[in-house]
């Protein structure tokens, strides 16, 4: 199995003392995040674009998951999850319009009080300027965003979310919300 992301691993003590039970892995990829948090004994659903569903489905672990979902079918799912995670998923949306998407489907899917745990690429503009040598290290190609804690709670805060914590790792911010009244 493909190891989880450092996040998962680092919060799931945390999700089972906050009786997180059931989960929406949402852009869950090769299922990394999923398949440890289900060999964990959480209930989890993934979710993905049209053609990763099609390989998710003939996933030999597939039928340990709770369900598998396009992010076409989410809007309409009310799954009622305890947590939502996006992993290095955030990021790579393009447009505006695809974010507040991609987050109307997280409130539409996490019960009042559930937690999402989101890690993306961080950036560090007062060290790394983009010409840098290292500029692969934080992503300044375009083709995926980096955010600072700070600019995740700029486009979080519209939809309810309340930073819990967060942290940097070597390449990546991940940070804990709690979807609010």
């Amino acid at each position: 199995m493909i190891r989880p992301a450092s996040s998962v691993i680092r919060y799931a003590r945390f999700f089972r003392l906050a009786q997180v039970r059931r989960v929406l892995d949402y852009g869950a990829g090769r299922l990394r995040n999923a398949l440890y948090l289900t060999g964990e004994g959480f209930q989890v659903y993934a979710a993905d674009v049209p053609e990763q569903v099609k390989a998710l489905a003939v996933h030999p672990e597939a039928g340990r998951l709770a369900g598998i979902l396009t992010v076409g079918e989410l809007p309409r799912a009310g799954l009622c999850v305890d947590l939502v995670l996006s992993t290095f998923v955030f990021n790579i949306l393009a447009t505006r319009n695809s974010r507040k998407q991609y987050l109307e489907n997280v409130v539409a899917n996490l019960r009042q009080g559930g937690l999402f745990l989101i890690e993306v690429n961080s950036r560090h503009d007062d060290i790394v300027p983009c010409a840098s040598l290292l500029q692969h290290y934080y992503s300044c190609d375009c083709n995926a965003r980096s955010y600072t804690h700070d600019q995740l709670d700029r486009e979080l805060t519209p939809f309810r979310f309340e930073r819990i914590c967060h942290y940097y790792g070597s390449h990546a911010v991940a940070a804990l919300y709690r979807l609010t009244d």
